[in-house]
């Protein structure tokens, strides 16, 4: 998933480069599940500032659920991630930071 690797990039790229960010996320530890649900599940895990993907791994902190079209549009400012949320073409199971965390990984 090629644009999948370059989100993560761009992320772990910000992450390095803005204080703020890597402030906000230098002492978290999470484990994030992305499952498309037409093209598979990807598994990643954040931790010192960098997210990098991992092996298949139970219990997430954070799960995510879309399908492709909307993870493209999302990407290439079509569609507003906000309202793919409010629509439910997103479902997001986590808490509240982790939620604003998921922000910060699509505004990459």
């Amino acid at each position: 998933m090629e644009k999948l690797d370059e989100l993560v990039k761009k992320f772990n790229q910000r992450a390095m480069e803005d204080e703020r960010l890597s402030s906000d996320i230098a002492d978290l530890k999470r484990d994030i599940l992305l499952n498309f649900k037409d093209d598979g599940k990807f598994y990643l895990h954040l931790e010192n500032s960098r997210l990098e993907f991992v092996d298949p791994f139970e219990n997430p902190d954070i799960e995510i659920e879309m399908d492709m079209d909307t993870f493209n549009k999302i990407l290439s400012k079509e569609l507003d991630a906000l309202s793919a949320y409010i629509t439910k073409r997103i479902v997001v199971r986590a808490s509240l930071r982790d939620k604003l965390l998921l922000s910060d990984l699509l505004k990459a």
